[in-house]
């Protein structure tokens, strides 16, 4: 047993180690043929390179959080279409290289969506790359300055899927809109992406202090676009008027005590 543990450990049959004595009971006592054994060990051996895979991925996709779909309040905002956030998981969209673009407001669930259409992804053993539009920004500049702009270039475009989020929550440096041209015009047709916003599209030209490369940006982007337009009033408040009513009654609590007047 001892020979036969280290010769799995030379073939890098980890999962394979960890269940053979269960599986070795179980053939005994089910009386399995060599066929239905050596399928057991298999699949746990497969299960757990997934799992592994699954893993590394998620890690590489540098999710701001890790958000799922099992998750997300559905009930707080009606404005989401809940069958087609689902028809998005399926990554249908990914396998015809569309996009994707969710428009709205702060907080009503835009980034949760997009990151747990991108862990949907990854299940679905597709590579995943997770930016803030000013991640993207930065990662150019930085690159730039030591003349290694195709070695970021590449990093955005070898994922099957990059969102970009946090797109309109403030004014860009100069020259983002020629970077997120890039990754959008090389990615167009070729690899989905999935981007935020916050602002109207109108106002990109303005975000982006450049309003023909915006103009070249969205004539791109949208072609092939499926665009979710999400309203209603932002989740990460909804609690504010159960704190506004403790935070009175805490005042109260020490407030003076008002004497009563005199009969």
């Amino acid at each position: 047993m001892n020979a036969l543990t280290t010769t799995l450990k030379q073939l890098r049959l980890s999962g394979l180690i960890q269940t053979l004595d269960v599986r070795l009971q179980e053939a005994a006592a089910n009386r399995l043929s060599h066929a239905e054994f050596l399928e057991l060990i298999c699949q746990d051996e497969l299960n757990v390179r997934q799992q592994r895979q699954m893993e590394r991925h998620t890690k590489l996709a540098d999710f701001r959080h890790l958000k799922t779909l099992e998750d997300f309040d559905w009930s707080f905002n009606p404005s989401v279409h809940k069958k087609e956030i689902f028809d998005l998981a399926t990554c249908r969209f990914i396998r015809e290289a569309k996009d994707v673009l969710f428009l709205g407001p702060p907080g009503v669930g835009k980034t949760h969506l997009a990151q747990a259409i991108g862990y949907e992804a990854i299940r679905q053993n597709f590579l995943v790359l997770y930016r803030s539009i000013f991640d993207l920004v930065r990662d150019f500049m930085k690159d730039e300055a030591f003349n290694q702009q195709d070695k970021t270039l590449r990093k955005y475009l070898k994922p099957e899927l990059v969102i970009i989020d946090d797109m309109g929550l403030k004014q860009l440096p100069k020259h983002s809109g020629e970077y997120l041209l890039e990754v959008i015009m090389r990615r167009y047709e070729n690899r989905s992406t999935i981007m935020t916003s916050n602002r109207p599209l109108e106002e990109w030209g303005k975000l982006l202090c450049d309003v023909p490369t915006a103009g070249a940006i969205l004539d791109r982007f949208l072609h092939h676009a499926k665009v979710m337009a999400i309203t209603g009033k932002s989740y990460r408040v909804k609690e504010a008027p159960a704190i506004s009513q403790e935070t009175k009654k805490g005042r109260k609590s020490n407030e003076p005590a008002t004497a009563e007047p005199a009969s």
